[in-house]
């Protein structure tokens, strides 16, 4: 008897069940690892805005608080400092002597100085200090023709200007013994120029404005004036 093939028909159903059940999805399978990767990298960029923004917000701060006289000081400037008076003298009083055995650079100007307000009858501390803000500047500038040590003191007044100019006119007899007095005017100011009568030292004063300028070269003072003028 011939055998007769059978062929059986699988049911499409039952194939794509089988396929159905085989199939991964790989949306779910790769969604964590993508979505770390986006979460992390926004927390990175928010923090570094904020870092931005803090940096930005200190730096405004810092520029609307600036140094005092920062803007009176010239670009060749060798030192700028700051001195405040009323910490300063206190503290260098217990020196004084040992300043002036040791013959310490500048003492014998000052202690000349302090001559000169006694024979004025001024007391620094009560008649001179109280006139300026408690910072003084000191700026050294390069060596020039004048001398191997310019320097600037610079100070910003407290008071009227008027009690200054009458404070000068009880020094200035005094100074007159020891210095020759001459003035220049410099773009409308007043420079006035003390030339010592046994030495070579010279010193200059000005007023302009809110300050007083103090100096041994007149190149470095006219430069202080040119800054306070255009400023």
């Amino acid at each position: 008897m011939p055998k007769i093939p059978i062929k059986i028909k699988k049911s499409d159903s039952a194939d794509e069940k089988v396929a159905e059940e085989m199939k991964v999805d790989l949306r779910n399978e790769l969604e964590p690892e993508q979505k770390q990767p986006r979460s992390t990298g926004l927390l990175l960029s928010v923090f570094l805005l904020l870092v931005t923004l803090g940096l930005a917000i200190g730096w405004f701060f810092s520029a609307q608080q600036k140094m005092a006289f920062a803007d009176l000081v010239p670009e060749q400037a060798v030192v700028f400092g700051l001195i405040n008076q009323q910490e300063l003298y206190p503290q260098a009083a217990p020196f004084k002597q040992f300043l002036s055995e040791s013959n310490f650079y500048g003492q014998a100007a000052v202690n000349k100085l302090n001559d000169y307000f006694n024979q004025s009858q001024l007391s620094f501390n009560q008649d001179i200090q109280p006139l300026f803000k408690e910072q003084l500047a000191f700026i050294l500038l390069p060596t020039n023709s004048e001398t191997s040590f310019p320097f600037i003191l610079l100070f910003e007044k407290e008071s009227s200007m008027a009690q200054l100019s009458q404070i000068l006119d009880k020094i200035e007899p005094k100074l007159k013994q020891d210095y020759n007095f001459s003035s220049q005017i410099y773009r409308q100011i007043k420079i006035t120029i003390l030339k010592h009568l046994f030495s070579t030292n010279s010193y200059l004063y000005s007023q302009i404005g809110d300050y007083f300028i103090i100096s041994n070269s007149q190149a470095s003072l006219e430069k202080i004036i040119d800054l306070i003028i255009d400023k």
